[in-house]
């Protein structure tokens, strides 16, 4: 059988592939990068358009700067009224009163960053209330500190009261030492410088003590030593040195006086107790609604990141 020859059809030819030029490339590539560049630069330029994550992350390091404001101005706000001086107190306090103020602005700043979240927003007002309890009980203690007036009258105690004490002391040595002016006059002056170091001896539980019955108790015994002093005093009638010791003891007397008058004031202790007792537990509220500010960020961040 002949074989039949097959006879294959001519191959059709693919259609070329248009060829794009570099000088097209190039083009096209510039006006991308145009468009994107001024996308960004809206979005530097217009903050509500900045993205989530941007957002969140600028709130979250606003929480982690008032945590570690608040624990600052807690620090000064001690050192406030524990200063043993106007001028160290006076820059504590100050130096409180700053930090408060970042932390105040802080939280402004987040506020204007917050983008209709009720969750949020209700996070972010109990913060704001929490902050304005403790900075209003910040301020109290700190207009206490800055008065020292426990500390003036330990100063006052120390320094004038001491002074007039050792000066009767020396008045009447000549009597309590030496025997001038026979038995009687030495029993007395020894009496009237007992009464005066009882009273000195009270001076410090005074200012010391927060309460006023406590108070009033240490100055009914003050009052019954000054009598007896006076009384003592008076006895010594002409003996050497004895007008000598009641002008010290006067000279102890007005001392005490405004010992007594400082301590009541009591702004020293008043700051430390109501800064310990009060401000302590108003700074750890504030910093558990930070911290839940802090816990809703971390949510957040976690879903624009996945």
């Amino acid at each position: 059988m002949p074989q039949e020859q097959t006879q294959q059809s001519p191959t059709t030819p693919h259609p070329a592939k248009p060829r794009i030029s570099v000088r097209t490339l190039l083009i096209v590539s510039a006006l991308f990068a145009a468009v994107a560049a001024l996308a960004l630069w809206q979005a530097g330029s217009r903050p509500e358009m900045k993205s989530t994550l941007e957002r969140e992350l600028e709130k979250s390091r606003l929480v982690d700067k008032m945590r570690a404001d608040l624990y600052a101005a807690a620090e000064a706000e001690k050192n406030a009224h524990m200063a043993e001086t106007d001028p160290l107190s006076q820059e504590y306090a100050q130096r409180a009163r700053a930090v408060m103020g970042q932390v105040a602005a802080a939280l402004n700043r987040y506020r204007a960053l917050v983008d209709g979240r009720p969750q949020e927003a209700e996070l972010l007002t109990r913060t704001e209330t929490a902050f304005e309890a403790y900075r209003k009980a910040d301020e109290e203690v700190l207009e206490l500190a800055v008065q020292n007036t426990n500390l003036k009258a330990l100063a006052l105690s120390f320094g004038a009261a001491t002074l007039a004490l050792t000066d009767m002391d020396r008045a009447l040595a000549g009597v309590t030492g030496g025997g001038k002016g026979g038995p009687a006059a030495m029993q007395n002056a020894l009496r009237a410088l007992l009464a005066a170091q009882r009273i000195q001896s009270l001076h410090a539980p005074h200012i010391l003590e927060k309460t006023e019955a406590r108070m009033d108790a240490l100055e009914k015994l003050m009052n019954a030593a000054d009598a007896e002093a006076r009384k003592a005093l008076a006895a010594l009638g002409g003996a050497p040195g004895a007008a000598e010791a009641a002008q010290a003891y006067e000279a102890h007397h007005t001392a005490t006086l405004e010992v007594l008058r400082l301590s009541r004031l009591n702004t020293n202790v008043r700051s430390l107790t109501l800064s310990l007792e009060r401000n302590a537990g108003l700074l750890a509220a504030c910093d558990q609604a930070l911290l839940a500010l802090k816990q809703h960020q971390n949510e957040v961040l976690t879903k624009a990141t996945r």
